[in-house]
């Protein structure tokens, strides 16, 4: 029988956590209101079939996400009882990996489990932000508004990622082909063309000799410098997955010019959307600040809403909290500030959102338009000198000979 873990409300407003062993989340909530209870939360630690654990590891295509919420929103504003709808999106699956996941999500609503608690059992599946706005749906008795909510957060989320993606994808080909041509002119043009030079005994320019001393080094330690960039990569890549080395090199990457301001925006307009949406839901605003802190990337941006959020439950005003952190734009700050005073804060947040999206677009463009001559110009530079220190000799002796 499986284990759970759960948080449970007593009477006297408390939460408790207790481990149950239990068929089913259904027969827990019957055993606990029986005590007098409530529960809040219940994740499964043990007992997960071979089924679960295998599918826990797969990756939910984003395609195959969107539209299942569009038809399953479909389904619900048209009428249909969550099983039928199921049923109908199930129907039109192709079978695989997320048609299976359906399905028993289908099942065990049909069995009495409530929604959220049946997507939650995938929860390295489905997002916090989602199953949560799944439960604010259920507890307000609206489940088409909430995730219509989410829908708009999710496209709004989608095309900024995707501006950033188009935005870095032109200058990494540039810069990957160039350190290529690069590579190929001065390991095997170089030594090809003025080597014959060298064994005449011709005396060559300053510019030759340094890039032929160059192409010496590279060839006779092409290894030891390709095991040094391999050992670099990995240690890097390894002190990046260690807590401490995340946040240093976080901490460092915000203060970069441009980048790091852009990444503050791009974070802050991910965080607001995100808060809004939890919000809209009738989430309390520290469970909120919760769910939409494991959104951000940056993990010390998201130490300042931890910071933030311990100041809030010690009594601070939201506005003040996120200012005491200072991770944030001071525009935000102030729009958060007049939001929670004038009581909708919600509505602020999502406003907040769409300016600092529009921010983000602005500046991958100006990034976009200023990076690309900039590398041209780099690589033309490059280029030019290895082609010009190359034919110097030929034009020295052409000189000569006249």
């Amino acid at each position: 029988m499986p284990s759970y873990k759960c948080k449970i409300a007593v009477n006297d407003g408390k939460i408790i956590e207790r481990v149950i062993q239990s068929g089913s989340v259904n027969l827990i909530k019957k055993q606990i209101a029986e005590d007098g209870g409530f529960l809040v939360k219940a994740q499964r630690i043990s007992g997960s079939t071979p089924f679960l654990s295998f599918f826990q590891k797969q990756r939910l295509k984003l395609k195959d996400f969107y539209s299942f919420n569009q038809e399953f929103l479909t389904l619900l504003r048209a009428g249909l009882p969550v099983v039928l709808a199921f049923d109908g999106i199930i129907e039109q699956q192709d079978k695989g990996f997320f048609s299976m996941i359906l399905k028993n999500i289908r099942d065990d609503i049909s069995e009495g489990e409530s929604i959220p608690n049946a997507f939650e059992k995938y929860e390295n599946i489905f997002s916090s932000l989602y199953i949560a706005t799944l439960r604010s749906g259920e507890a307000s008795g609206n489940m088409p508004d909430a995730i219509e909510e989410y829908l708009e957060y999710f496209e709004r989320s989608r095309q900024i990622r995707q501006k950033i993606k188009a935005a870095s994808v032109y200058p990494a080909i540039l810069t990957i082909c160039s350190i290529f041509v690069v590579a190929f002119l001065i390991i095997f043009v170089v030594p090809s063309i003025t080597g014959t030079f060298v064994e005449a005994g011709a005396q060559l320019p300053f510019f030759t000799r340094i890039l032929l001393q160059f192409s010496y080094f590279i060839r006779s330690y092409f290894w030891v410098i390709s095991g040094g960039i391999i050992f670099t990569i990995w240690l890097v890549s390894f002190c990046l997955k260690t807590k401490q080395g995340k946040l240093l090199f976080d901490t460092h990457y915000l203060k970069i010019p441009f980048i790091g301001e852009l990444s503050v925006i791009y974070s802050t307009a991910l965080f607001t959307s995100s808060l809004s949406t939890v919000l809209r839901g009738g989430i309390p605003l520290n469970q909120a600040l919760q769910i939409s802190k494991g959104l951000i990337s940056n993990s010390f941006m998201q130490a300042g809403i931890k910071n933030a959020l311990l100041l809030i439950e010690q009594g601070e005003g939201f506005a003040l909290a996120l200012k005491k952190v200072d991770i944030f734009p001071g525009m935000a700050l102030r729009m958060v500030a007049a939001g929670e005073e004038g009581g909708n804060l919600e509505k602020v947040l999502k406003d907040i959102a769409v300016f600092y999206e529009k921010d983000v677009a602005a500046k991958l463009s100006i990034i976009t338009s200023t990076i690309e001559p900039v590398l041209m110009v780099l690589m033309g530079f490059v280029i030019g000198f290895i082609m010009l220190a190359m034919y110097m000799p030929i034009f020295q002796m052409a000189g000569t000979m006249g």
